[in-house]
């Protein structure tokens, strides 16, 4: 099947070059104040087809140079000024200068309507359009893995979580579509459920700063967004195809919209995405009962006119996950024999997609109402009411009842109403109310977390100033939680109540230094109260085959963060973001292992202990993007952590390993949409080391361990539409290596050699 994937690929690739074509066209122009007439200095002006950016001068001038024929649309942005967007047709060199309206630099809310930045002083990382394109059809976590600074917990070859600086879980806020995504995040194998074709931006807010949506982003937040919904009329979409060898996987996703011409204030979209894999191949052996089942769909309305702006949102998200096989043992020599052994010792060698136990399903659902309102003073109200429902049934490899063991239903409603204050000439303002109600069902045949109702009441004030080249940003919020908790002890149902109140802040200071240089540093202080795993689990977790044991004793998290990013562009050819983290978490909750085994009636199961100390988590991430001429492209991406334990003077466990990735990319039709490449990356992680002096567990930390993935894309004309072809080659010389984050690294091997191949239309 490979030999076809690679003779396949070496036909593209040769129709692709006999249809290159030279491309010399220069675009250039002057960007200018549309009042004042000044030329605008620092304007970036972005070729959305390319990707290509080039910042004006000081003068206003801009230019592109190497550009073929056709249509592009340019966007034009400014610090001071509103964007711009127009649609530009290249058939020889071209003049084209801009004006820019004025604005007064409002805080905008954070859920995206354009390419607008909604976070400016904000220490940050977003995919650029070829990352997200190059990981169409992966999880969520693996898309997020393309940022710096960020890494994923792993359980097998399905499911991954996003690990910012070494955080993750209840520490990082995921905003789907600006709604707090909650479900039953708090197990290490329970994957976010958003589906990424649902976005076309994705932002990694680095530390604390997330005021807005809560205080107990203690790790940072990451923000998946849409793009806006149509305002010309007319009806488009997309269809995406991909397939992937390994698990020989399919993955359908359509997307349709549209703009109402007798109607233009109102616009609608629909997505569907299907996928379906079977069993993971590492470079050895087939892993049994790891495939994957998926449908997902959402809808969305939309009103804008004059001063109103109304939206409807829904969304649903249902997967099926195989857990491997051979991770459920059934007594404590067999679970030493195995976690010792270079091969599972229980696993069935072969392919297949049937999908036993053990098991998860999962659904989520997702409605949202928005209502923005601009009043008469250029102010703004803006409200937000979401509900979501989220739905775990995890199976057992032992049947003893068809119920799953574990059957938990979570319901979340929440209420956000906040002012815009538009900034004149003093500061701008966002003040607001959040509310939010949880409860938690069980309806399992086994108890694993109790039941429980939740509320969260929260109130934050965020003030923004521009004083010459500086723009600060401060922010406050008091927010009140409780927690009722219905525990089974001893078959019998007893009632806790606890409460928690705390303050936190951010203060952040965004210098330009120059044109090129800017450099944004961010302070903040958060918090964050043990959930109620973290307080109340005594018991097997069968999705990571653990024996898991909180602690009922554990008080509130607090952090103080600290981080800095100093950012360089020139023109289109450098590009570099270098950060510096220091993040002091007293009362760091952490879930390490313990000795010996737990042995039950279901089998043995390696066993972990929720404790308590104070950590002190710093590092740096790196990079670097160089581009040589319009052909050649090297980027270098680097992170490092260093995870301290305060208490006992040695190192946290659990934690991501030093990491390095280097690419180089030709573009072999130069000057043309930057889709149409070859790209080879190297992936490097080191073993990780920084692990407690009297390390306790299961086994110690693997090998570090270096991959090479190869990577095409390109554009190809069908009519009047540009259809995308790529294919990817990833872990391309079959290395068998195991992750330090991976909870199944105690049973098996990472996945071998997977090739993908990716289609997508435009309608």
């Amino acid at each position: 099947m490979v030999k076809q994937f690679v003779i396949f690929f070496a036909v593209q690739l040769m129709v692709t070059l006999a249809y290159a074509q030279p491309c010399t066209f220069r675009l250039s122009g002057v960007i200018s104040d549309i009042d004042t007439k000044i030329p605008l200095g620092g304007a970036t002006i972005t070729i959305r087809e390319l990707n290509r950016s080039v910042v004006s001068g000081t003068s206003g001038y801009y230019e592109f140079e190497g550009l073929c024929a056709g249509s592009y649309t340019l966007v034009v942005t400014h610090i001071d000024c509103l964007p711009v967007e127009v649609r530009v047709k290249l058939e020889a060199n071209l003049v084209r200068n801009f004006v820019l309206p004025h604005t007064y630099n409002q805080l905008q809310e954070i859920i995206v309507q354009g390419i607008v930045d909604r976070q400016p002083d904000a220490v940050k990382t977003e995919l650029s359009k070829r990352d997200i394109q190059q990981t169409r059809g992966l999880t969520l976590g693996e898309v997020l893995r393309k940022a710096d600074g960020v890494t994923v917990l792993q359980t097998g070859s399905t499911i991954f979580k996003p690990v910012i600086h070494g955080l993750h879980s209840q520490r990082v806020l995921l905003l789907n579509n600006g709604v707090r995504q909650e479900g039953q995040q708090w197990g290490s194998e329970h994957a976010p459920e958003i589906d990424p074709f649902i976005a076309d931006k994705f932002t990694v807010l680095k530390g604390a700063g997330a005021l807005r949506y809560g205080a107990d982003a203690i790790g940072g937040a990451i923000l998946v967004e849409p793009r806006a919904l149509p305002r010309q009329p007319g009806l488009g979409g997309e269809v995406n195809s991909i397939l992937f060898s390994n698990n020989r996987m399919g993955v359908f996703n359509a997307l349709l919209e549209q703009n109402l011409a007798r109607h233009p204030a109102w616009s609608w979209r629909a997505h569907l995405t299907w996928k379906k894999g079977g069993n993971t191949r590492t470079p050895d052996y087939w892993l049994h009962n790891t495939g994957v089942e998926e449908l997902n769909y959402s809808a969305q309305l939309g009103y804008k006119k004059d001063r109103t702006k109304a939206d409807l949102y829904f969304s649903a998200f249902n997967t099926k996950l195989g857990i491997f096989w051979g991770s459920h043992i059934g007594n404590t020599t067999d679970l030493e024999n195995a976690i010792n052994s270079p091969r599972p010792l229980l696993n069935i060698d072969k392919f297949t997609y049937e999908l036993d136990r053990p098991r998860q399903e999962v659904q989520h659902y997702l409605a949202k109402a928005t209502l923005q309102q601009e009043l008469l003073n250029g102010h703004r109200l803006n409200f937000m009411l979401a509900h979501q429902e989220n739905f775990r049934s995890e199976y057992d490899r032992a049947i003893i009842t068809n119920r799953p063991e574990l059957d938990l239903n979570i319901g979340t409603t929440t209420l956000d109403l906040n002012y815009e204050q538009k900034a004149a000439k003093g500061p701008a303002g966002l003040f607001g109310l959040m509310a939010q109600r949880q409860e938690n069902v069980w309806d399992g045949s086994r108890f694993f977390i109790p039941n429980f109702t939740s509320w969260m009441l929260g109130a934050y004030a965020i003030e923004r100033w521009t004083l010459g080249r500086s723009h600060l940003e401060a922010g406050l919020r008091y927010d009140h939680r409780n927690q009722r908790v219905f525990r089974n002890q001893n078959n019998v149902i007893t009632e806790t109540f606890r409460q928690f109140n705390n303050l936190s802040g951010t203060l952040s200071w965004n210098y330009k230094l120059s044109d090129q240089w800017r450099w944004i540093t961010n302070a903040a202080l958060a918090w964050r109260p043990p959930t109620i795993n973290e307080l109340y689990v005594n018991g097997l977790h069968h999705g990571t085959a653990n024996f898991e044991i909180g602690d009922p004793n554990l008080q509130s998290e607090r952090a103080w963060n600290f981080s800095t990013q100093f950012s360089y562009r020139k023109d289109s050819s450098w590009s570099a973001d270098f950060t510096l983290y220091s993040n002091y978490i007293a009362g760091f909750i952490n879930l390490i292992p313990v000795v010996p085994a737990t042995l039950t009636l279901r089998g043995a199961y390696p066993t972990f202990r929720f404790i308590q100390t104070n950590a002190w988590l710093s590092g740096a991430d790196l990079r670097v993007t160089r581009d040589f001429g319009s052909s050649w492209q090297a980027g270098l991406k680097a992170s490092l952590l260093l995870p301290r334990d305060v208490n006992s003077k040695t190192w946290l466990q659990q934690m991501p390993a030093q990491r390095g990735e280097l690419d180089f990319t030709w573009f072999y039709r130069s000057g043309h949409p930057r889709e149409s490449y070859l790209a080879v990356n190297l992936v490097g992680v080191s073993r990780q080391t920084l692990v407690p002096d009297n390390l306790v567990d299961y086994l110690p930390p693997p090998p570090g361990y270096i991959l090479t993935n190869f990577e095409y894309a390109t554009l190809l004309h069908i009519g009047k539409k540009h259809l995308t072809f790529g294919a990817s080659i990833y872990n391309a010389f079959n290395i068998r290596y195991r992750d330090y984050m991976n909870r199944f690294r105690y049973f098996n091997d990472e996945a071998g050699r997977n090739v993908v191949l990716r289609i997508k239309y435009p309608l």
